[in-house]
């Protein structure tokens, strides 16, 4: 851990304590509402190639397999240290996770005293302000199972350690809302993106989480690990990203994220493992139609390099774009909702292609429902078809483009 981190991490831990006075009393620490936890097992159908969490290049969580799964087991601890400081802490367990059992968050926060903004700061391990979709119990997706590409990215990919500070506020009648945050232990945010492309699943990255990487090309082989670390600091800069929220009225949310890790692009550590430079601009859409009809959406696009110039063709080892979108609508049906969601994704190599072609272009659609057996039981069902073309699949002997359908019930209680 470099200076630069030390002291971010040092700074949020003196200023959180410095506002969080003594801990008042057992029952804020440990009473009740202070632990909830979900459990999540799954019947899972799914068709096509080797999953990425096995070493391969698919798309889902699941490979070609039918059975039944343990999905994910997590506990999250929420203890009130006074009246204006909170804590979360997470502990998931999580089938095909690398461990097996780690910590997904934890973070203090901090929100001031009711006034013309709304003022609040954590900080910790936690994931960045992007997605729409995960606002379920311990960072889940409670409308269907798998979220979209992008957010599937954000949840592998983007945890990092870092300060952020949000304010809210009304003007005019029209909501308005800030966030601002800094840094560190993100350096690899990309490395999945480039060598695997995007996918769609609902896998957390955690505290000490290790992410297989598809075959590799002989070219990056010999300069890159077969695996990434999500939250690994290497150059010691930190990185910075923001949020604005405009709500023209309650039931219409637009917001705009921007990102930028800072990356210096050639530190590495004994492993291979290297400081990606990646920044991205994402849109999102929340609206709700009506009292049963919401429709969400977000696009993102952004850039990610890493490694030295290539002596010879004096191009950089890794340089990419990509983009993706998605758009889905639920509607309150029944004892539950039903929602259904379009994809788009693609990565464009910029750079060696001849050597490492990260090529992609896809798509999928999702349909969902979720059935409310009890407030706290749910079954969840959902179909996935994932269609795209990667010409990397070539090294492991498969045609470059390739179609996964994946039938999923998910059995989910919360307490």
């Amino acid at each position: 851990m470099g200076p630069s981190v030390r002291s971010l991490l040092w700074f949020a831990a003196g200023a959180l304590a410095s506002v969080a006075g003594p801990v008042c009393g057992q029952d804020r620490m440990f009473g009740a509402g202070t632990l909830s936890g979900q459990i999540d097992v799954r019947l899972v159908s799914a068709d096509g190639e080797a999953a990425w969490v096995d070493g391969g290049f698919g798309k889902l969580r699941s490979g070609d397999v039918t059975g039944v799964l343990p999905a994910e087991a997590a506990l999250a601890w929420h203890p009130r240290l006074t009246d204006a400081v909170t804590a979360t802490v997470t502990l998931a367990a999580q089938d095909g996770a690398d461990p097996v059992v780690d910590v997904g968050e934890a973070y203090v926060s901090w929100r001031g005293a009711a006034g013309p903004a709304d003022v609040s700061v954590r900080g910790g391990l936690f994931w960045p302000p992007v997605s729409l979709e995960h606002d379920g119990l311990l960072w889940a997706v409670p409308d269907s199972i798998t979220p979209s590409a992008i957010n599937s990215w954000v949840g592998e990919e983007l945890t990092s350690v870092g300060v952020e500070a949000t304010a809210r506020g009304d003007l005019g009648g029209q909501g308005l809302a800030a966030t601002a945050g800094v840094f560190g232990h993100g350096d690899t945010a990309g490395t999945l993106l480039t060598f695997r492309g995007w996918a769609l699943h609902d896998l957390k990255a955690s505290a000490r989480g290790v992410m297989p990487l598809p075959p590799l090309s002989p070219y990056l082989a010999a300069r890159q690990a077969p695996f990434t670390t999500s939250v690994l600091e290497l150059d010691q800069r930190l990185g910075v990203y923001g949020r604005l929220e405009w709500r023209p009225r309650p039931a219409l949310g637009l917001s705009v994220f921007g990102y930028d890790n800072d990356g210096d692009r050639t530190s590495s550590n004994a492993d291979n493992e290297w400081a990606w430079d990646t920044r991205f601009v994402q849109l999102g859409l929340d609206w709700r139609l009506d009292g049963r009809t919401r429709l969400r959406g977000q696009v993102l696009d952004g850039e990610t390099a890493m490694g030295f110039t290539n002596s010879a063709l004096q191009q950089i080892w890794v340089d990419v774009g990509f983009s993706a979108a998605y758009l889905s609508v639920t509607r309150d049906w029944g004892p539950g909702a039903l929602t259904s969601r379009l994809d788009l994704f693609r990565v464009h190599d910029r750079t060696l292609t001849a050597l490492d072609n990260n090529d992609e272009d896809g798509h999928a659609a999702m349909i969902a429902y979720r059935w409310d057996v009890a407030p706290q039981a749910h079954l969840v069902f959902e179909g996935l078809r994932v269609v795209s073309d990667r010409p990397s699949r070539v090294l492991a002997g498969l045609s470059a483009r390739q179609t996964q359908t994946q039938l999923q019930l998910a059995m989910r209680y919360e307490f």
